[in-house]
């Protein structure tokens, strides 16, 4: 019972940490929304929590994004998350109100399961709030908050919770280990971010394989692997649409090798574990990428803790931990090693994903699980060796001189100019040559050694205390905590989501009505928020093809065609795409632009057609001189029924339309060719409808990019529908497998009595019991 009441009390207190921490945001927020404005919560995913929820709310579950890239697949693309429990907020509060909730009940769930897995170690209550709080607030977490990384928050969460799982099954091989590692990965697959679910198995199976090799046993190596089987299968709605959308868009193909290995972790980022704000804080960040993804900071009271137990606990509790940190570390250097060039080439999966340096996460989850092993022992032990004491005091006065020495160094300027000069920082570049932030920036550097060193020296005071009082621990453990709040608060900003729009745009749209596309150069998502429909994105679920073609207007090479695009002229196909309108807002005012080229309409009946079927033939004659798209369209193949080259006379129109769908009414004299001015994949479908003419309909691509559907003399009603197969295969794996699922758990939970029941109860009775009053 004093365990149970402990346990809670720590959750509690994780809870009251986090209440803290957001609090302002959390009950009295209004629009404020927490993430910095320049951040992906702008420029992504609040349009994305925005559309997608808003649909929910209808009814509607949307597999197709019709409002960025000309159409794009969205339930596939995974970072919409709409089938993730806990996004039902979004469903319930204003969306600036559910933002911040979602991150405080994920900083929160990091927390929980985290003590959760120490405590499966089982390592003491109070070490193990000490883990919980460390990475709720470290380095390759928190920050993430000020990115504005929803997903990625989301997915990170469930990471501790699979490795608790993992150690569950090493102490017994029971189901509802089992059952608890498939619920957690299967959650990390819905949270919408499949790059930390790869890094995170990838960690997850080394770990597993380390304590394997302590003893091999068929049945854990075989429940092991079952947990990422039964999450696979309880996902598979959410992971079967994924594969889908890889094949149709450009998340399927290999970037380039120089795209793939930026954002790899800096060797001299090492330094953030002992001074966070040693290269710059979050906004004025002067060292290589992006300090969200390449600070290892859990706190100089955790490293020491860490070092600890690397020193003095036993080899084998610890030597795995060691070994994942290690290869975690190795991993996130990417292309400043030769590793990463192996890892490309050779291992799937590694030329999918930029930002490799996102190993760090799980290297500190396994650094606090170190650390929080460290304080364990001392809880457990009488004394503390005098030389580990001496050392902290050593440790604290060598960050004082390294403070001094950054404060009073004249060469600080070629530190800045040399991250300046390696092409991958994102520092403004006015500020390399200004005086006063070079000058703001040593100062920072050298406080920031100087505070880590005082707490070092804290620590070391508390230390002497601990040798005659041991609740002096309680005081270390605060004093953790002061120091990472002190950080996480630092690093933490807020917005105003009514900013994320621009009102002008707003108004402009209204006074324009019309069925056309837009380009929106600074922030094209916003089109998902207005109902527009913009021809580009910020995502990486443009459909291949349309991404190939867009960067061949650009000049670039379409083989590469990825979802980062400069865009450098206004090509006059656009006009296939309806552009109609450019904004750029420059110095806070929008300015529009006007397309030169009319674009075409939405629906447009043609009979003159021509078949090539090489993609470079189509690009050549949409270039050719002769072309015109009102008048012709380029086929991959035959169509049927063929049209004439009599002159049309018709009409088309959409009499109603949802994400998913566009119903067509169409009438002509001849065989005619409908072509629909909406990005092409394999997954539209034309159906017939009755009171339709023609029985069936086929839809093939026109232009390499456009839909287009050959039509017989008549009358035509029609429905083009985006049938993802894969969803619909998912969807009943899904449903079989979550009641299975739940069979297991409710037969695991009615057999769990019967086991407790089955506890050797005699040993218990040998045991003093005035010694645990």
């Amino acid at each position: 019972m004093e365990k149970r009441r402990s346990t809670l009390i720590a959750i509690f207190l994780l809870l009251i940490v986090t209440l803290a921490m957001f609090a302002d945001v959390l009950f009295a927020g209004g629009t404020r929304v927490l993430g910095n404005q320049a951040s992906d919560l702008f420029l992504q995913y609040y349009a994305w929590r925005d559309f997608g929820f808003r649909e929910l709310a209808k009814g509607n579950l949307a597999l197709w994004n019709p409002h960025i890239f000309s159409g794009a697949p969205y339930f596939g693309g995974m970072q919409g998350a709409q089938l993730y429990p806990p996004n039902l907020i979004f469903l319930i509060l204003p969306l600036p109100v559910a933002i911040n909730w979602s991150v405080a009940i994920h900083v929160f769930a990091v927390g929980l399961f985290m003590f959760l897995w120490l405590r499966k170690r089982q390592l003491n209550i109070a070490p193990s709030f000490f883990g919980a709080a460390t990475i709720m607030f470290c380095g390759a977490f928190f920050p993430h908050v000020f990115a504005g990384h929803l997903p990625q928050i989301c997915a990170m969460a469930w990471a501790p919770l699979i490795f608790c799982a993992i150690d569950g099954l090493f102490e017994s091989v029971r189901s509802r280990w089992i059952l608890l590692g498939m619920f957690a990965v299967a959650m990390q697959l819905l949270a919408g971010f499949p790059q930390y679910v790869f890094y995170t198995a990838l960690i997850a199976g080394l770990y597993a394989l380390l304590r394997l090799l302590s003893g091999w046993n068929w049945p854990r190596a075989a429940a092991l692997l079952s947990i990422y089987a039964g999450a696979a299968l309880l996902a598979a709605v959410q992971l079967l649409a994924a594969i889908e959308t890889t094949r149709e868009t450009t998340r399927g193909l290999r970037l380039p090798f120089s795209f793939a290995s930026m954002v790899a972790f800096p060797p001299e980022n090492l330094l953030t574990l002992v001074a966070p704000d040693f290269f710059g804080a979050m906004t004025k960040y002067w060292g290589r990428w992006y300090l969200w993804e390449t600070s290892l900071f859990v706190g100089i009271i955790a490293l020491t803790f860490v070092l600890y137990a690397v020193i003095y606990c036993h080899r084998k509790a610890v030597l795995p931990a060691v070994i994942v940190v290690l290869v975690s570390l190795l991993l996130a250097l990417g292309a400043y090693t030769p590793l990463f060039n192996f890892l490309y080439n050779w291992i799937p999966g590694f030329d999918r994903f930029r930002a490799i340096s996102k190993f760090i996460f799980p290297a500190s989850l396994f650094l606090v699980l170190l650390g929080a092993t460290g304080l364990d022992r001392l809880f457990r032990q009488e004394r503390i060796p005098k030389g580990f004491v001496i050392s902290v005091f050593a440790f604290a006065f060598t960050l004082a001189v390294a403070g001094w020495w950054a404060g009073s160094t004249t060469s600080w300027s070629l530190l800045i100019n040399a991250s300046r000069d390696s092409g991958q920082s994102y520092l403004f570049p006015q500020l390399y040559s200004s005086a006063d932030f070079i000058s703001h920036s040593q100062h920072r550097a050298a406080m920031s050694l100087f505070i880590e060193g005082g707490f070092a020296a804290a620590l070391g005071v508390l230390l002497i205390f601990v040798r005659r009082d041991r609740r002096i621990l309680v005081a270390i453990i605060a004093l953790a905590l002061g120091e990472l709040f002190f950080f996480a608060y630092g690093t933490r900003a807020t917005s105003d989501s009514a900013s994320f729009v621009n009102p002008e745009e707003k108004s402009f749209l209204a006074d324009h009505p019309g069925d056309y596309r837009i380009m929106n150069v600074g922030n094209p998502n916003t089109a998902m928020i207005f109902g527009a429909q913009d021809m580009w994105g910020y995502d990486a679920t443009v459909v291949r093809r349309y991404a190939e073609f867009i960067i061949w207007t650009q000049g670039g090479d379409p083989n590469d065609a990825i979802s980062y695009v400069k865009f450098t002229q206004f090509d006059p196909l656009f006009a296939m795409l309806r552009q109609r309108y450019v904004f750029a807002e420059r110095a806070g005012k929008l300015e529009t632009a006007e397309a030169p080229t009319p674009p075409l309409a939405h629906l447009q009946l043609i009979s003159k057609y021509r078949v090539l079927e090489k993609r470079d033939a189509i690009f050549g004659a949409l270039r050719a001189g002769g072309f015109d798209p009102t008048r012709e369209v380029i086929l991959e193949s035959e169509p049927e029924p063929r049209p004439t080259t009599a002159e049309i006379k018709g009409t088309a129109e959409i009499v109603n339309t949802s994400t998913d769908s566009l119903t067509i009414k169409a009438d002509t004299d001849h065989p005619a060719i409908l072509l629909i001015t909406d990005a092409f994949t394999t997954s539209w479908r034309a159906v017939a409808l009755p009171e339709s003419s023609q029985s069936s309909y086929q839809l093939l691509p026109a232009n390499y990019i456009l839909r287009a559907i050959p039509l017989g003399p008549g009358h035509h009603l029609l429905r083009v529908q985006y049938a993802s197969s894969a969803f619909a295969i998912g969807k009943w794996i899904s449903i079989a497998a979550a009641l299975a699922f739940f069979a297991a758990l409710f037969w695991t939970w009615r057999q769990t009595p019967a086991v407790d029941r089955k506890q050797p109860a005699i040993k218990k009775s040998k045991r003093n019991p005035k010694r645990h009053l």
